[in-house]
């Protein structure tokens, strides 16, 4: 489990969406269209920030990377989206990533605890906590583009409200799930938007998966959005 306890290889992580009975916390409003080509500036970027340290549980997070990859790249939309992925990364990076990528979508991929804290990396292997209140201050502070937040790692639902003040849409994980079954909601949800949906239909898409995958609950996700949130992913050339 992507939990900050486990000191040994496991197979799993925690994941959050936010979800009520199957329904989403988001309303729908009008369609935007997508073009199959755009220019490097009109790109949606996708900031993968990933970290494993050496003290904690092994994460497959290069197979989530992969996934996320092959079904962006299968996807009609795919030429819309640049996915950058940051390995390793430490409480320094972050700002250094957010201001150099400006990115549309952030997603976490790493572990979690129950303070509400997230691991990043370190030179000596040590993992260095970073509370996600303080991570939301940060977003607010670099949210130039920023739409979307996904943050794959235990108990992250209990920050998901305070990043979602400066973010239109924020997954979290409320529960332990087995990385195969979070690697199929990252690619479903990924996929999703490649082929134009709204970021709450992808969400609901990736939730569905989970079922498919058999997991034993698939609402064990979590998404919050802004009220007025665009549904759409819309991007402002710099």
């Amino acid at each position: 489990m992507r939990d900050a306890k486990k000191s040994v290889a496991g197979t799993g992580w925690h994941q959050h969406i936010s979800t009520n009975s199957g329904s989403v916390y988001a309303t729908q409003t009008g369609d935007v269209n997508i073009h199959e080509t755009a220019s490097p500036d009109d790109r949606i970027r996708i900031l993968m920030l990933a970290a494993n340290p050496l003290a904690t549980a092994r994460l497959a997070i290069d197979e989530e990377a992969r996934q996320i990859t092959e079904r962006l790249r299968l996807s009609r939309d795919r030429e819309v989206f640049e996915l950058i992925t940051c390995w390793a990364v430490r409480p320094m990076d972050l700002l250094q990533y957010l201001n150099q990528h400006r990115p549309h979508i952030v997603h976490f991929s790493g572990h979690g605890d129950r303070s509400g804290e997230i691991l990043l990396s370190a030179d000596d292997g040590i993992a260095r906590s970073v509370s996600l209140a303080s991570l939301a201050e940060l977003f607010h502070a670099t949210s130039d583009n920023l739409r979307v937040v996904v943050v794959n790692a235990c108990h992250s639902a209990t920050a998901v409200q305070a990043i979602s003040r400066y973010v239109d849409y924020v997954v979290g994980m409320n529960a332990a799930i087995p990385d195969d079954d979070a690697i199929a909601f990252a690619a479903s949800f990924y996929s999703a938007l490649g082929f134009g949906r709204t970021v709450p239909q992808a969400f609901q898409q990736a939730v569905a998966m989970l079922g498919v995958n058999g997991a034993a609950d698939p609402r064990i996700a979590e998404l919050v959005a802004r009220p007025g949130a665009a549904p759409h992913l819309m991007v402002r050339s710099q």
